[in-house]
């Protein structure tokens, strides 16, 4: 019987050291760079999935069927793909707009609304995109300001849709 305290704190912490201890026993028998370059991919997924895991604040106004409507448009042949550009956007999107803010590039923050707009709205994202369009209003007034109160709570609807798209798993079909 296991004692209470010896269990880990975190139930994934178990399963994720065995992952690192499979991969380390793989590592040996690849030879190929193509399967180096997989390992490396699962190294990868291995550290976000290791990171600490903070709770997200759920989205203040999400329509979950923007992003079904979507992702059944897309098909499930394309969905794994659509949801890393998804992912890839909105991480660019989220690194133009910090720096934006911290700089107060007023065109950083121009272009960077402009696209959040687009892509909240279009995944159902629809209090990130509201916020969106008032960054776009701040940057055009150059307020500094409104961009000072704006930003937390935009920032972390934008963290929060970024972990929601991440959670996704595309539609089960003829996916490859």
């Amino acid at each position: 019987m296991t004692r209470p305290d010896a269990a880990p704190r975190d139930p994934i912490e178990g399963p994720l050291q065995d992952l690192r201890r499979a991969v380390q026993a793989l590592r040996p028998h690849l030879e190929t760079p193509d399967q180096l370059a997989e390992l490396s991919l699962i190294e990868d997924a291995l550290a976000r999935l290791s990171a600490p895991r903070a709770s997200a604040a759920p989205l203040a106004e999400f329509d979950p069927s923007r992003l079904g409507h979507l992702l059944d448009i897309t098909g499930p042949e394309l969905a794994v793909e659509l949801l890393a550009r998804l992912t890839e956007d909105l991480t660019a999107t989220q690194d133009l707009l910090e720096t934006g803010a911290v700089e107060a590039d007023w065109k950083r923050l121009r272009e960077g609304s402009h696209v959040l707009i687009s892509l909240s709205g279009s995944v159902g994202a629809l209090s990130l995109q509201a916020m969106s369009e008032d960054l776009n209003a701040i940057a055009h007034r150059q307020d500094r300001d409104a961009l000072d109160v704006l930003m937390p709570p935009l920032a972390g609807e934008l963290a929060t849709l970024i972990q929601l798209i991440r959670a996704t798993r595309p539609p089960l079909g003829n996916a490859r």
